[in-house]
């Protein structure tokens, strides 16, 4: 069995199941993506980096709210091996990711751009997963910039093939266009890096 099949049977009915009349918020079909892309990889060690971990306020797995990404990454590390960082500016959300997942995932509480710059690794990053900074519809240049300086931040730790994500791409159902990932898009076409799905969440293969 590959990780995309487990995810599937773990984890694909619960991410399309909001709480109370909250919209749907598909992450679970791009997600499935994701996965198929890094088994594809044929790795044994991975290492995925995340922007905005999963949050303490929206319940103990709000799956189908937040997306519970930290939760669902850290499954697939132990998996296989690797690990998973977090960075987040809320201390609530670090403890609860911190709480939630094992040993090989690890949350920090920093400022994202300044912390992907300074960060030291000694691989290349598989998966970059950017989803802090929330958007707001009437104002969404903020959000917008902010994930593209994570970007530019944390480039030199990417490689060819790397996958990269924005959330709430279609955060509110505009048909993308009002998203955090518009800026990040507008780049990712600027490289030419291959578009791997656009919905809710955007996805690329550098």
């Amino acid at each position: 069995m590959t990780y995309s099949e487990q995810f599937s049977k773990k984890f694909f009915a619960r991410l399309l199941k909001p709480a109370g009349n909250n919209p749907q918020r598909d992450r679970a079909s791009s997600f499935s993506i994701v996965f198929e892309e890094l088994d594809k990889m044929n790795k044994t060690d991975y290492t995925i980096v995340e922007t905005g971990c999963m949050r303490a306020d929206h319940g103990d797995m709000a799956f189908g709210d937040d997306g519970a990404s930290t939760y669902i990454f850290d499954d697939f590390i132990n998996y296989y091996d690797g690990q998973v960082i977090s960075v987040d500016i809320c201390q609530a959300n670090v403890d609860h990711a911190n709480k939630k997942t094992s040993d090989r995932t690890t949350a920090y509480c920093e400022d994202s751009v300044s912390y992907l710059w300074g960060m030291g690794l000694k691989t290349k990053i598989d998966f970059l997963y950017l989803d802090s900074y929330d958007i707001e519809r009437d104002n969404p240049h903020p959000s917008q910039l902010h994930h593209v300086k994570e970007l530019c931040a944390v480039i030199k730790h990417l490689r060819k093939g790397s996958i990269v994500c924005v959330d709430d791409h279609d955060a509110f159902f505009t048909g993308g266009r009002i998203g955090k990932g518009n800026y990040v898009k507008e780049f990712m076409e600027a490289i030419g890096a291959e578009l791997l799905y656009e919905g809710y969440q955007i996805v690329w293969k550098l």
